[in-house]
């Protein structure tokens, strides 16, 4: 009987201590420009794939814009590091549009605002953590 009783509390302490998925993150897009189409986003828990490749994201969300402004919900997040990349989708088709030597001709933007001069920023400079509270973040995409 005694083992079964640690045994149990044992367990019961591995459930309550276990880190939940319950993290909500906020994000707020700003300066748009236009209410045309929708926002894409894309979270990353690593840097792999960050800032464009959809298939490396632990969320790809598409958002509404109102007054060229965009605000959306990631919830079920486990704590730790994220990064987020995000463009304004004037067509809806979920690509961004690039023009002449692959440059973005839609606004984009990225967690920490961060910007890099010929390139995508790195994941850290985009990166934030995620605990067990709620996060918010705001992403403007005026350039």
């Amino acid at each position: 009987m005694f083992v079964k009783t640690i045994l149990l509390a044992y367990l019961i302490n591995i459930v309550i201590l276990m880190p939940t998925e319950n993290s909500t993150l906020q994000i707020s897009i700003i300066g748009i420009g236009s209410d045309e189409g929708l926002v894409q986003v894309l979270v990353f828990n690593g840097p792999e794939g960050f800032p464009d490749k959809p298939a490396k994201t632990i969320k790809n969300l598409s958002a509404p814009i109102k007054d060229a402004v965009s605000n959306l919900s990631v919830k079920g997040l486990k704590p730790g590091r994220y990064a987020v990349a995000v463009f304004h989708d004037h067509d809806g088709d979920g690509k961004m549009r690039t023009g002449l030597f692959g440059i973005p001709k839609d606004a984009y933007g990225f967690s920490n605002n961060a910007r890099s001069t010929f390139s995508a920023p790195s994941f850290e400079s985009a990166a934030f953590e995620v605990g067990n509270n709620n996060v918010n973040i705001s992403i403007d995409l005026a350039k």
